[in-house]
């Protein structure tokens, strides 16, 4: 969503503010010295760019700067100059966006698959402490094998949601 209500005007100022100075990711490398976009930082910090920009020729239009000559002397073509211009940046926000969305998925499967088995390894260690001293039972067993059945089912589910539930195939 171009525009969050919540943050509405403070959330689209910094961003001017940002784009105007050349702040934070205009045009720079993160920490892993990439910009391309394919890691998950690049994708944030290339839709943030990409809303930056946006706001910015926004509100450059809205003051009547950035206009060619050649479509200044007509309100149509400047309506319609104007327009273009922004479908355009507007696009570019979008294409950043389902970018970074598709970035937090690939984030999200992995702290799922991390948590989901964490929670089997804490179940096991609470299991094998727990029958010190009453001894392992088949409860414990089927107990353990329910956690694992789970989880990997979860894993795969997380893996394959990943990419939207679009490809089932590399």
């Amino acid at each position: 969503m171009l525009f969050n209500i919540g943050r509405g005007r403070r959330a689209s100022g910094v961003a001017v503010q940002e784009a105007r100075q050349g702040g934070p990711g205009m045009g720079a490398a993160h920490e892993g010295g990439c910009t391309c976009g394919d890691c998950p930082h690049g994708a944030r910090e290339g839709h943030r760019r990409a809303v930056a920009a946006f706001l910015l020729k926004r509100d450059e239009f809205a003051a009547g700067q950035g206009l060619p000559a050649a479509v200044a002397h007509s309100a149509s073509a400047s309506r319609q100059w104007v327009s273009e211009e922004l479908t355009q940046a507007a696009e570019a926000v979008a294409e950043r966006g389902r970018a970074e969305g598709t970035a937090w998925l690939v984030r999200l499967w992995r702290r799922t698959a991390i948590t989901v088995w964490a929670g089997v390894v804490l179940l096991l260690l609470g299991q094998a402490l727990t029958a010190i001293g009453a001894g392992w039972t088949a409860a414990r067993t089927a107990g353990l094998l329910a956690a694992l059945v789970v989880a990997g089912a979860l894993t795969a589910a997380s893996w394959f949601h990943r990419a939207r539930g679009v490809r089932w195939r590399r």
